[in-house]
């Protein structure tokens, strides 16, 4: 099984954390939520293109080992801009971005898209690239890790 996923909404970092005045751990991102739910979404429209009924959720079952063949971030000039340039060197981090996305697509916990059972079936990753877009998203190819990877 081989799914695209096209996700559109701005890409939020997960991992920088600030302490709240109660000394919760609080992410730093207020865009979080909805990146996530826009990963959501976006995962459940490739699902209902590939025919795939979402009671069949996970896709990648647990132990299946899965390749992330393509994760592409489009960032916007006002969300990711460096002094000097216009490549998309500034924050977010691309791993930080990585870390809510594959969070979002997969594993236990609540609200996910539940495409694996676990983030740590994801064994190998090929072609991960921050860039400039003229709208944020992202473009995620994803499949079973084959024997021969």
């Amino acid at each position: 099984m081989r799914l695209t996923i096209y996700v559109h909404g701005r890409p939020a970092p997960q991992g920088s954390k600030d302490l709240s005045s109660a000394g919760q751990l609080l992410e730093r991102s207020p865009y979080l939520p909805s990146w996530r739910a826009a990963v959501k979404a976006g995962a459940f429209a490739a699902y209902k293109d590939a025919g795939i009924d979402p009671r069949q959720l996970p896709i990648f079952g647990p132990g299946v080992p899965v390749t992330i063949e393509r994760c592409w971030f489009y960032v916007t000039a006002e969300q990711c801009r460096a002094a000097d340039t216009d490549a998309p060197v500034g924050p977010p981090d691309a791993d930080k971005l990585l870390r809510s996305t594959l969070d979002a697509l997969g594993g236990a916990r609540k609200g996910t898209a539940r495409l694996y059972a676990d983030d740590a079936q994801i064994t190998k990753m090929l072609d991960i690239d921050k860039r400039r877009g003229v709208l944020g998203g992202a473009l995620i190819i994803i499949r079973e890790r084959r024997a021969t990877d």
